[in-house]
């Protein structure tokens, strides 16, 4: 895309959000926390390299992640969100992410406006569903971190069990495949129901920033329907590749081919 034409779809971008009446964001692949910043922080480091010569220990790295998520709070993706948020913040919006890393939380936006259908760092569930019930993580990250300042082996942790069944805790979200505890973001999710319902007849501007096709019924094709259905629409597809829009959404449907956290970080 050329430079001009970037510039030309950065300036339409604005103007129909500052038009809308109410602004949906779906967020997707291209948000995905890829961690390759972690060699910035030496004891995560020391960390993982423990875990390669003792894989019993594989079981901490997501908890490893979890303190990476807390301390890294710069980079493109932290940017692109900060970017979003100073474009939408006074807007009547609302988002939906497919990411789990918790990234969206640094940058200022409302969290009774999001919904995280595929679960976070945030809470804990037990790893074999024998309950919904979620518990935080605060205090075991606590005391690998504390082990970590201290220098002492990660075989000194005891993994955190759920007190019901006995089985290991895991982090809420996919990752935990068929076992995941919709539980967690089903509150949020009834608030989007709500909110969507209510933009029927009003001025919408959608967003998809870097969805592809891994999760398609989450944000894609309700958000084909919400535009091919509210003559008020306009509609923002940004993906480096998975940019094309179907024929019924030709009119109002804006395609831009290129990665959306890039495309962010670039307006002015």
């Amino acid at each position: 895309m050329e430079k001009s034409e970037v510039i030309e779809k950065q300036n339409l971008f604005r103007k129909k959000i500052d038009e809308a009446q109410v602004v949906l964001v779906g967020i997707g692949e291209e948000f995905n926390e890829g961690f390759e910043d972690i060699g910035k922080f030496s004891l995560l480091m020391t960390a993982l390299e423990e875990v390669d010569t003792n894989p019993t220990l594989e079981w901490i790295v997501p908890f490893l992640e979890k303190c990476y998520i807390e301390q890294h709070n710069e980079g493109r993706l932290v940017e692109a969100y900060r970017k979003l948020y100073d474009i939408i913040k006074d807007k009547d919006y609302f988002i939906v992410t497919t990411c789990i890393d918790e990234n969206i939380d640094k940058a200022g936006f409302d969290r009774e406006r999001i919904v995280e259908p595929c679960g976070s760092y945030r809470a804990l569930q037990c790893s074999a569903k024998c309950t919904e019930d979620l518990t935080l993580p605060d205090d075991f990250v606590e005391l690998m971190q504390q082990a970590l300042l201290d220098g002492v082996g990660l075989d000194s942790l005891e993994r955190p069990v759920c007190p019901l069944c006995g089985k290991p805790l895991a982090f809420n979200n996919v990752l935990c495949e068929k076992d995941y505890a919709e539980s967690g973001y089903k509150p949020q999710w009834e608030k989007y129901t709500q909110w969507l319902q209510r933009t029927l007849n009003k001025k919408i501007c959608l967003i998809e920033l870097g969805v592809g096709m891994g999760l398609p019924s989450i944000i894609r094709w309700p958000f084909e329907k919400v535009a091919y259905y509210n003559e008020k629409a306009d509609f923002f597809r940004i993906n480096e590749q998975l940019y094309h829009m179907t024929k019924e959404l030709e009119e109002k449907g804006i395609s831009i081919g290129k990665n959306a956290v890039d495309f962010l970080n670039a307006i002015e």
